[in-house]
């Protein structure tokens, strides 16, 4: 039994349906089979023997004997296995010519779709805080000239000195860098230190009453920014960097207007250590 399922299996694999096959490995056992007779020792149903036995005579694999009762033979073995290959091999000529047009239609359309743009590919949305401090140090990082920032509470205590060098080094070139904070700033001594640090490293810094969004221009061309959940508050945020020009430079004039009335932090932190003392 394991033996004429493996034979059924093959023949399947050539191309044979399971009744041609279980018909074919029947015919092979005697010179000839009545249609009736094949049915019964081959196991298939009257109705289906005679359209198995048509295909397998069409198709050169069996032949019949006409007669007051057709009979029905199988060619040998070589000559059907070699008919089928035959078959395999033109339908597999057939495809490798067709897979051959397709793969250069489809690397055509691959080449030329290298050369496009997605839509938003200029925009980048930041899901989470890891993500958002390694694009944040790599804008301070790559700028070259300009650096201009909005620091909004909560404030973020992290490790500050890729931002001190990219303020040295900016400063030093005659680069712009600049923040304005929230006076808020001011009543957090870390957050007091690290400003001054910055201070010191070139950084020109104001206070304002409100600063609308944490924000970071980059060189006039690549603007990060976080927009707060207008239901959930300052809980939630998303975080996005966008590169283009346009939006960074309407960004900058909002920058510039908050900076001309913002006081510089200074003069502010003095003011503030004075009343309460």
């Amino acid at each position: 039994m394991a033996g004429l399922n493996s034979h059924v299996h093959g023949l399947v694999e050539l191309g044979m349906t399971r009744y041609e096959a279980k018909a074919y490995l029947t015919l092979i056992q005697r010179e000839s089979y009545a249609a009736s007779e094949l049915a019964s020792e081959a196991g298939i149903p009257r109705q289906r023997i005679y359209d198995v036995l048509n295909s397998l005579v069409s198709r050169g694999l069996a032949r019949d004997w006409p007669g007051p009762v057709t009979r029905y033979a199988a060619t040998d073995p070589e000559t059907a296995i070699d008919r089928l290959l035959a078959v395999q091999r033109q339908a597999l000529s057939g495809l490798e010519s067709h897979s051959a047009d397709l793969a250069s239609d489809l690397r055509a359309t691959w080449v030329v779709g290298r050369e496009e743009n997605a839509p938003l590919d200029y925009v980048e949305v930041l899901r989470n805080a890891g993500m958002l401090g390694a694009r944040f140090r790599e804008l301070q990082h790559e700028a070259e000239r300009e650096l201009l920032t909005f620091a909004k509470a909560p404030y973020a205590m992290t490790e500050n000195r890729v931002g001190l060098a990219a303020t040295r080094r900016i400063a030093d070139s005659g680069g712009d860098v600049r923040c304005v904070y929230e006076y808020s700033v001011l009543d957090d001594a870390e957050v007091v230190a690290e400003t001054l640090e910055f201070i010191a490293a070139g950084e020109g810094a104001r206070v304002a009453a409100d600063v609308p969004m944490k924000l970071c221009l980059a060189d006039g061309h690549r603007a990060l920014f976080s927009l707060t959940d207008p239901i959930a508050g300052g809980l939630t945020s998303t975080n996005i960097l966008v590169e283009h020009a346009s939006l960074t430079t309407s960004l900058r004039f909002t920058f510039e207007a908050l900076w001309a009335n913002a006081e510089p932090f200074e003069q502010a932190l003095e003011n503030r250590l004075q009343s309460s003392a």
